[in-house]
């Protein structure tokens, strides 16, 4: 579960509830300024704070529209074609 975990230092909430990103997870995930980050909060014993790139959800999401009729013969236990 955390085989691939990085740790990039830490950071600190300023008074306007700002954090600064490490320049070191910038640079290794392309992050610049005016990316929009998706802030996400996950429950259970696991409860944490996670950031996406806008970006990689709408590929993921697009990538996964153009497979939907697939993903639903899957589900329904129905041969469907590799798409």
């Amino acid at each position: 579960m955390f085989g691939d975990l990085e740790f990039f230092g830490s950071t600190t909430v300023g008074e306007r509830g700002q954090i600064v990103l490490p320049a070191k997870l910038r640079k290794k995930h392309s992050i610049g300024s005016g990316d929009k980050l998706l802030v996400l909060s996950m429950p259970g014993p696991m409860h944490g704070i996670m950031l996406l790139k806008a970006e990689a959800l709408n590929e993921m999401l697009t990538t996964m529209g153009k497979h939907i009729e697939f993903f639903k013969e899957q589900v329904n236990g129905k041969p469907g074609r590799k798409g």
